[in-house]
């Protein structure tokens, strides 16, 4: 009997120790930033060279948020005699982001998430349109976070690392031959975004 009383008394310390401990995590995890808002604002990838892109997040609630983004960016490569003087080439990109947070702070956030994308890339040699048609598929695994300033909580910056899939299609309408080509590595995105 002694033994029963000692084990519901460690039992019952046990759950006020552990469910102030939840509480406590709960009641602070209801103060993170900018849950149920959308922000718009700025995403840029760095990843050899950098892509600026347009951005607008939403956080569901304090745990879940989804994100878009359109990317513009712009290459010129001039030197390359055997192809052409001089190669431009446009890429457009648009693309989805999910993310989930599994720790939730009154001025920041740490999240996983996945982000997919489709784009083009328009290509010129010499200032002549080349033939066919170029894709771009991205997926892209992340961890990343975000943080805000207690004076300033509606703006928000974040900062993410992430292994990018880049696949390449190319189809030739001169059925010359069609090229796939994989563009697989590490890309850091830092981005802010004004919450209303």
């Amino acid at each position: 009997m002694k033994n029963k009383a000692a084990i519901a008394s460690v039992c019952l310390a046990a759950s006020f120790v552990f469910g102030s401990g939840t509480t406590a995590i709960a009641a602070e995890a209801s103060n993170g930033p900018n849950a149920g808002k959308v922000g718009l604002g700025y995403e840029g990838i760095f990843g050899g060279s950098i892509l600026q892109g347009l951005s607008g997040r939403y956080w569901v609630n304090n745990n879940v948020a989804a994100e878009v983004n359109f990317f513009y960016g712009n290459a010129t490569v001039s030197g390359i005699n055997f192809i052409a003087n001089k190669l431009d080439g446009d890429l457009l990109l648009g693309t989805a982001k999910v993310m989930f947070s599994p720790v939730v702070k009154p001025h920041s956030r740490f999240y996983v998430g996945i982000e997919g994308g489709l784009g083009s890339i328009n290509l010129e040699a010499d200032g002549v349109g080349t033939p066919g048609d170029v894709g771009v598929y991205v997926v892209n695994p992340l961890i990343g976070s975000e943080f805000s300033f207690a004076e300033i909580p509606e703006l928000g910056f974040n900062f993410e690392v992430g292994y990018k899939f880049h696949h390449i299609d190319y189809t030739n309408d001169a059925n010359v031959g069609d090229i796939d080509i994989d563009l697989n590595g590490i890309a850091i995105a830092l981005g802010a975004h004004y919450y209303f």
